[in-house]
C-alpha cells in the first residue's frame, strides 16, 4: 500500500505520457469540455479570414455586475516614447481606453492605492477591452484596485512596434497625465503590468523596452501575465504536444495578409518573429537592470506552456518569478471564471499577490518575490506543490514529440512539427450529452451587451 506522502508527490507529478491523445482531460466538467469544443470549432472556422474573425469581436462586450463602474477616456499618445521603427506620425492621435472600479469612488479623477494596466489578447488582431470585462471587473474587485484597460491598435493595420507604443503611452499617461486632463498620477510602485495571451507578451515587452531603452522613464512596481504569448516562432514542444487539448488554432491562413515571407498579422515580415520584443523568449537577463516583481500563470496543458516554462527558468533563472501551473488547464483558462472553481481562484491568487507586492511599497519596504514555479491541483482544496525543476518538463515533451515522429530537425534545437493537418478539436459524444442544464450553462457564457445582476 502506497503511504500518504507518495499518493500526494505523484499526484503533483506531470505525466504527459499518460494523458490521452486526445480531449477531454480527466479533471474536465461536461461542461468545460463542451464550451472548449464550441471555442475551438469557433476559431478554426475563421482563422482564414481576418474580416469573418473580427465580425465575431468588434462589437462584442462582456457582462459585468451593475456595482461595477466602467469609464470610458482617451490616452494622447506621447511622441518621446517612440520604439525603433516608428515615426512620429505614428504616434498622432489618442488610444480608447476605460477605467474599471468595484469599490465606489468619488470621481473619475480620485487615485487610489494601486492601479493596473491592463493590456487584452487576441493574438493581436482582435477582441477589445469590451470583450474582456470578464476578467478586468475580477481583478479590480480581487486586487482593491483600480483598472485601465486600453484599445492598442490592432494588426495588421498597425504591426510591431505601433502597439508597444501605445501600452508606453498609457503607462506614461499614469505616471506623467498632461496637466489639462486632469488625471490622477500614479507613482511606479503603484502600477502592475497585466495581460493575457498576446496581450501579456506586449505588456512584458513594454517593460523590457523601458529597461533596454526608457533609463529616463521609471520601471512600473510589478507585472502579472496570464498565459503570455513569448514565442511567435512556435519553436516549443508544448505548440505540438498539447494541440488535442487547447482551443488555440496552429494560425492563419488569410491570403490577403499571410505569405511565405509572412505567417502572422502582427509583423511585417518573419524577419521580425525572434525579435526580443516580438517574442520575448528570445530576452536576455540585466542583472544590472532587473525586471520588476513578476507573477505568470499558465494551463500546463497549453500550447504556449514551454515557451513561458523556459522564459521563466532558463532565460532569466534568477528573476523575481513566481510561476504557476494549472492542472490540465488551457491558453487563459481565468477567462472560465464564470464556468470553473480553478479559473476564478487564479483570478484570485493575482489580486491577492497584487495587494501583497503594493501594500510593502507602500510601506517603504522591497517587495519579497522568491523565484519558483508552482503546480495547482484541478481537485478539491485546489493544493499547490513546489516543482523543483520545471525544464524537465519541457525536455520530457520535447522527447515524447521525437518519439512519436513530430519533431523535426535536430534533437534539441530543431521544431515541433506543425499540427495544421490534424483534426479539430470535437467533443466526445460518449462523455458529453449535450443537455439542457448544459446549455444553460453556455448561455450565460454568451457575449451579449449590458449588464447582470452581481450574486
Amino acid at each position: 500500500m502506497r503511504s500518504s506522502t507518495q499518493i500526494d508527490r505523484e499526484a503533483f507529478e506531470l505525466d504527459q505520457r499518460s494523458r490521452p491523445l486526445r480531449s477531454p482531460l480527466p479533471t474536465w466538467s461536461r461542461t468545460f469540455t463542451m464550451t472548449l469544443g464550441v471555442l475551438r470549432g469557433t476559431l478554426e472556422a475563421n482563422k482564414n479570414s481576418l474580416r469573418r474573425a473580427r465580425l465575431l469581436t468588434d462589437k462584442a462586450a462582456t457582462p459585468v455586475p451593475l456595482r461595477v463602474k466602467l469609464s470610458k477616456i482617451y490616452i494622447p499618445r506621447r511622441k518621446d516614447v517612440l520604439p525603433e521603427g516608428m515615426a512620429e506620425k505614428d504616434a498622432e492621435g489618442a488610444i480608447k481606453a476605460e477605467w474599471v472600479d468595484w469599490e465606489p469612488i468619488k470621481n473619475d479623477k480620485s487615485a487610489a492605492d494601486r492601479v493596473i494596466l491592463y493590456v487584452h489578447g487576441g493574438a493581436y488582431f482582435i477582441c477589445s477591452r469590451k470583450t474582456h470585462r470578464g476578467i478586468t471587473y475580477r481583478l479590480a474587485k480581487y486586487a482593491k484596485a483600480r483598472l485601465l484597460a486600453i484599445d492598442y491598435r490592432l494588426a495588421p493595420e498597425a504591426t510591431f512596434p505601433v502597439p508597444l507604443s501605445d501600452v508606453l503611452s498609457a503607462y506614461l499617461f499614469l505616471i506623467d497625465p498632461p496637466p489639462h486632463t486632469g488625471a490622477p498620477k500614479y507613482r511606479p510602485e503603484q502600477i502592475t503590468f497585466m495581460g493575457d495571451s498576446a496581450g501579456g507578451g506586449l505588456a512584458l515587452s513594454a517593460i523590457l523596452w523601458l529597461r533596454d531603452n526608457g533609463r529616463q522613464f521609471p520601471m512600473p512596481g510589478a507585472a502579472a501575465l496570464m498565459s503570455p504569448w513569448m514565442d511567435l516562432t512556435h519553436s516549443m514542444p508544448s505548440w505540438r504536444l498539447n494541440n488535442p487539448y487547447d482551443y488555440l488554432p496552429d494560425g492563419s491562413n488569410d491570403p490577403k495578409y499571410i505569405n511565405p515571407e509572412r505567417s502572422h498579422y502582427y509583423v511585417s515580415h518573419n524577419s521580425f518573429l525572434d525579435h526580443p520584443l516580438v517574442s520575448p523568449l528570445y530576452a536576455k537577463e540585466n542583472p544590472n537592470r532587473p525586471l520588476p516583481p513578476m507573477i505568470i500563470q499558465c494551463g500546463d496543458a497549453e500550447k504556449l506552456r514551454d515557451e513561458i516554462i523556459t522564459f521563466v527558468e532558463e532565460k532569466f533563472p534568477t528573476s523575481a518569478i513566481q510561476l504557476e501551473l494549472y492542472e490540465d488547464q488551457v491558453h487563459v483558462f481565468q477567462m472560465f471564471a464564470s464556468l470553473e472553481s480553478i479559473s476564478k481562484l487564479g483570478l484570485r491568487r493575482f489580486g491577492e499577490w497584487i495587494l501583497g507586492v503594493t501594500s510593502q511599497y507602500a510601506k517603504e519596504r522591497a517587495p519579497r518575490v522568491e523565484h519558483n514555479v508552482l503546480r495547482i491541483l484541478n481537485r478539491k482544496g485546489h493544493p499547490v506543490s513546489v516543482v523543483k525543476n520545471a525544464l524537465d518538463i519541457v525536455e520530457e515533451a520535447r522527447r515524447i514529440l521525437i518519439g512519436r515522429g513530430q519533431w523535426s530537425g535536430d534533437k534539441k534545437f530543431g521544431k515541433p512539427k506543425l499540427s495544421r493537418g490534424e483534426s479539430a478539436f470535437v467533443v466526445n459524444p460518449e462523455y458529453v450529452q449535450y443537455d439542457e442544464e448544459v446549455a444553460e450553462e453556455l448561455d450565460k457564457l454568451a457575449i451579449a451587451g449590458g449588464q447582470v445582476q452581481s450574486k
